[in-house]
């Protein structure tokens, strides 16, 4: 038999007449402030449960079911999850983790299409493999985080702070990157297969010292961003805005700014720029 019970009072949630959490069918219960710590979940029914404030620090979630399931404010930290599926891809169904704690979780082949992760923090996370188009990560703390070979396509991200995050074979087409702050992060360069961010709206992003090296940036927006000292070598701008960009010691080896709106942008300092001769407006 084993008890779940309340993190805080001991009150006891729910009890279940099994050995182990593994496969248990928890759907709809109400768990919020559960104690699940270190808790084995793995292939365990969990939509539409309500776990909000849980603590599942440590737990392992390997093929769950999270669709629709309330995890705002829960400490998920050391968590992991592996071909965990919090969506079934249509909107509003993926899980709710707004405000939770996810240090150095790590997510492996799983669905997280449409999730909320508003103001949560990844700090130190690892992404494999994953699908988080239109996921929530708005206001998301993702210092150091490390995504491979996924998908953040028209992701929100506005305000996020993504210093020395690292985005390698990572499709983010679309994605709204207003304003965050990634200086020192790697999209691109030796080592890491460039992630794609066409069409990705990144005004007034900081990207002071990020390494873009062979990004596909098409049609980009990064009207008044902060790309001081950024490496882009050989990325792909066609189309781009670059409208008021701070480009001081950035580095444009290989670049064509034929289609790339450089208007009232200060290339005087930047490097191996070749600025065609009838660009106007450009200082």
């Amino acid at each position: 038999m084993i008890e779940i019970k309340h993190r805080v009072t001991g009150e006891v949630l729910r009890v279940l007449e099994a050995d182990t959490l593994a496969g248990a069918d928890l759907r709809d219960d109400v768990l919020d402030c559960a104690d699940l710590r270190n808790a084995d979940l793995s292939r365990a029914w969990l939509q539409e449960a309500d776990l909000s404030g849980a603590d599942l620090s440590g737990a392992k979630l390997d093929g769950a079911l999270l669709i629709r399931t309330q995890l705002d404010n829960a400490n998920l930290e050391g968590a992991v999850f592996s071909g965990t599926r919090m969506s079934d891809g249509s909107p509003g169904s993926g899980a709710v983790l707004t405000n939770s704690v996810m240090r150095k979780v790590r997510l492996d082949s799983c669905d997280m299409r449409y999730v909320d992760m508003h103001g949560a923090d990844l700090t130190d996370a690892v992404i494999l493999r994953s699908d988080l188009t239109d996921a929530c990560l708005t206001d998301t703390k993702l210092l150091r985080l490390r995504v491979e070979d996924s998908q953040l396509i028209e992701s929100l991200m506005r305000g996020a702070d993504l210093r020395d995050a690292r985005f390698c074979s990572t499709h983010m087409n679309g994605a709204k990157l207003v304003g965050v702050n990634a200086d020192r992060a790697r999209f691109g360069g030796n080592g890491c297969t460039p992630a794609v961010l066409n069409l990705a709206n990144m005004r007034g992003a900081s990207l002071v010292e990020a390494d873009l090296r062979g990004v596909s940036m098409r049609d980009v927006n990064l009207h008044h961003a902060n790309l001081s000292a950024a490496d882009l070598s050989g990325a792909l701008m066609m189309g781009a805005v670059l409208r008021h960009a701070d480009v001081t010691d950035a580095n444009f080896q290989g670049v064509e700014l034929v289609t790339v709106n450089i208007t009232f942008a200060n290339f005087s300092k930047a490097k191996n720029a070749e600025i065609p001769a009838f660009k106007k407006n450009v200082r």
